[in-house]
């Protein structure tokens, strides 16, 4: 038990010991004013009624009953315990790290704007849980989880000059929809997607590893997919794994990153710094566009044009990406417990309301023969 106001009980303490003492002091003062007056046969008569043992029965309850009060005044406090929930949704933000991403036709370029709108998204997050997906040729993943500080760390500090050539946003789908369905283990080739809890495969020559812990049944939520990219592709699997993504209830939303007009493609050496532009083999620059028709093939499988934004040079809505976000079905992410505080001053003034009612219920005298 603990108290709101810690020095109320200490109030109450002294309280009891003073009125304690001046009870005392009082029936001291009494008998001594008796003992002047003398104890003679009319005073015998008269006093022959009073019952000490009623006095002190009634200081006894008056003292218990103030201090009781006064305790109940110090706001004493109970262990309760009451439930929290989190609600929100499962959102996986995938970014094209794929080398055309650098090129500048929005300023200051592809990626750039990219990072920062995947940062102002995040932001409006607020409690959905999140993971995230890089993808070039290949693609890495932070899996899902509350900290988004711990999920963008990602991606700060990386540039596409560090990621494996090609963009295969298949590959990038499969893995974010791996991530979202936990409860989806060999199918869709979900088992080659590291950090679901299984740790990675066995060194040669080490026994063979114990059983995977059983996976619970995911709750009732939604789940979706952002995908910010030029929609350069070079593996031509990503409708398919839209619409795997799409039969087990995932929402994708594919963001344009780029103008149709395009740009050149700049080149870096091994240490990050710009040398030029990109060539093809027969020495012709590399110009990437924004393959917006892709996209919207894309989108209109996923569900139609809503499921389509543009980023471009222009200001970008942000709030209509965020808006279509918020309209999906929210559930239980998390679930606690939680140690509470609850006040039950009534254990003390309901007693100190009975003893003080006792106490100006009694009388000092009984009843004589």
């Amino acid at each position: 038990m603990s108290f709101v106001y810690g020095y109320r009980v200490w109030i109450a303490v002294f309280a009891m010991l003073g009125l304690a003492i001046v009870l005392a002091l009082d029936a001291t003062w009494r008998r001594r004013v008796m003992d002047k007056i003398g104890n003679s046969p009319m005073l015998s008569r008269m006093t022959r009624s009073l019952s000490r043992s009623n006095r002190l029965l009634k200081a006894i309850l008056f003292v218990a009953g103030m201090t009781l009060l006064i305790a109940s005044w110090a706001g004493p406090l109970g262990r309760g315990q009451s439930s929290w929930k989190l609600r929100g949704i499962d959102v996986a933000v995938v970014m094209d790290f794929s080398k055309s991403m650098m090129a500048r036709d929005i300023r200051p370029s592809r990626f750039d704007r990219m990072t920062q709108t995947s940062e102002d998204l995040i932001a409006t997050l607020d409690a959905d849980r999140l993971a995230m997906v890089l993808f070039s040729g290949a693609a890495v993943h932070f899996p899902l989880s509350h900290d988004h500080m711990a999920a963008t760390l990602l991606y700060r500090g990386i540039r596409p000059v560090d990621m494996a050539p090609g963009s295969d946003i298949g590959e990038a789908l499969r893995v974010a929809r791996c991530v979202l369905r936990p409860d989806i283990e060999a199918e869709g080739g979900c088992d080659r997607v590291g950090g679901r809890g299984r740790g990675g495969d066995p060194i040669a020559g080490e026994a063979t590893p114990a059983p995977k812990p059983e996976v619970t049944t995911v709750a009732d939520r939604a789940r979706a997919i952002v995908v910010f990219t030029d929609g350069e592709d070079t593996e031509g699997r990503a409708a398919e794994e839209v619409e795997l993504a799409a039969s087990l209830g995932i929402h994708v939303f594919f963001v344009g990153v780029g103008t149709t007009a395009g740009e050149l493609v700049p080149e870096y050496d091994r240490r990050g710094k710009e040398i030029g532009w990109k060539k093809h083999p027969d020495g012709s620059f590399v110009r990437t566009r924004l393959d917006q028709t892709a996209l919207k093939e894309l989108a209109a499988v996923a569900g139609g044009e809503d499921h389509y934004f543009h980023l471009d040079g222009s200001r970008f809505d942000l709030d209509a990406l965020v808006l279509e976000l918020k309209r999906l079905k929210k559930g239980d992410l998390d679930e606690r417990v939680v140690k509470s505080s609850v006040p039950i001053y009534q254990i003390f003034l309901f007693p100190a309301f009975l003893l003080l009612l006792i106490e100006a219920c009694m009388g000092e005298r009984r009843k004589v023969s």
